[in-house]
């Protein structure tokens, strides 16, 4: 993460150029106070010195400085000293008390200080009939730099705060790229899984039990090359499903089917909710592809009712098989418009779909006309390899 560029410690601002800022200011000083027309007395570029040599710690060490300046200007009044870098140190101070110092009671001192310097100035200094204007003057100057101080430094914690969440954004930008190349990645993985791998197993098994029955000859040597050359490209595709689903080997285990929807209900149940299930009709010798696709919506169904449900007393789950379709209900009588159950329109719903459009199917999810949310999909579950 950036560093907060408007809460690095001061001592990281530079210091030459305050220290050069801190010699001008004497020099300038001094001339005015040795050739001007004021000039009063010898002793006045000393003090002029004394008063611009803090303005080097100004960034480094504001609060340090500022209390040098203050205890100067106090030690002119009392030898009655007019000092021309007197002004120019003071205000110079507030503002930078206003850029850098964060603590507010000292930036309160600051200003209370400056102000009853003010006053005692103009009471010793200033001749009488213009001492009120004056006083409005210098009050006015003062509590300008201060401000001053106070809305550069603002505006440089805005402007820090804007590079920042630039950044935050292109960062996360980046990241939801790379979760949508996963995302692709993985529902390629599983087009291809369901499409080709299960057509790849057909045929070698269709050709495994044709060499079986063929008599010696070249016929069956062609079919046995054939059974073959299907189980390399089977094995080329786990392979390829490995590098699509991730960097490491692809999951060798046993893909969950309609017989383990029990225990996903179960696990389900476990987590709180009342689930039900209801099966009608005979399912037949379905695909393990399409078990497969029932199964995971199944699930993405109940774990969108539990991230997302709300007051949600019941689920209901309910599969309708009908020769070579089956219709899959999720429904629960949560509170329907609800905030969370409209928030389960994202990526698991995607899928849902996705999974749905390789069977042909259709595909529902929405607020029912009682009360609550539901996830339908009607699925061609024919298998064209079996069918053939």
């Amino acid at each position: 993460m950036p560093a907060d560029r408007s809460s690095a410690p001061p001592a990281a601002r530079p210091l030459v150029p305050d220290a050069l800022l801190a010699c001008g200011v004497a020099l300038a000083a001094a001339l005015a106070d040795r050739y001007g027309p004021d000039y009063r007395s010898t002793l006045a570029p000393y003090w002029d010195v004394a008063l611009a040599a803090p303005l080097a710690l100004r960034r480094t060490a504001p609060a340090t400085a500022a209390a040098l300046v203050a205890g100067v200007c106090f030690a002119t009044w009392l030898t009655d000293v007019v000092a021309i870098a007197a002004v120019g140190a003071v205000l110079i101070m507030l503002y930078s008390l206003g850029a850098w110092e964060r603590r507010r009671w000292l930036l309160a001192a600051a200003l209370v200080v400056g102000e009853s310097g003010v006053i005692m100035a103009v009471a010793r200094w200033t001749p009488q009939g213009r001492q009120w204007l004056t006083a409005l003057m210098a009050t006015g100057t003062v509590t300008a730099a201060l401000v001053i101080g106070l809305y550069v430094r603002t505006r440089r914690a805005y402007l820090a705060s804007m590079i920042e969440r630039a950044e935050t954004a292109e960062r996360d930008r980046d990241h939801q790229a790379r979760i949508a190349v996963a995302e692709e990645r993985t529902r390629m993985a599983r087009e291809m899984h369901d499409v080709i791998a299960h057509s790849l197993a057909v045929m070698i098994t269709l050709n495994d039990a044709a060499a079986a029955t063929s008599p010696e000859g070249p016929v069956r040597e062609t079919v046995v090359q054939a059974s073959e050359a299907g189980r390399q490209a089977l094995a080329e595709m786990q392979r390829i499903l490995g590098v699509l689903r991730g960097a490491g080997p692809a999951d060798a285990a046993p893909q969950p089917g309609v017989a383990q929807l029990a225990d996903l209900i179960s696990i389900a149940r476990s987590a709180g909710l009342r689930v039900e299930l209801a099966v009608s009709g005979e399912p037949g010798d379905l695909a393990p592809t399409a078990q497969l696709t029932i199964y995971r919506i199944v699930q993405e169904s109940l774990t969108n009712v539990l991230k997302h449900g709300r007051n949600v007393r019941r689920v209901v789950v309910t599969l309708d098989h009908r020769e070579d379709r089956v219709r899959i209900r999720v429904g629960n009588d949560g509170e329907p418009g609800a905030p969370a159950n409209a928030g389960t329109v994202g990526h698991g719903l995607v899928g849902m779909r996705e999974r749905t459009a390789l069977y042909q199917g259709e595909f529902h999810a929405g607020p029912t006309r009682g009360g609550g949310w539901e996830v339908v999909a009607d699925l061609a579950v024919t298998d064209p390899a079996g069918a053939a």
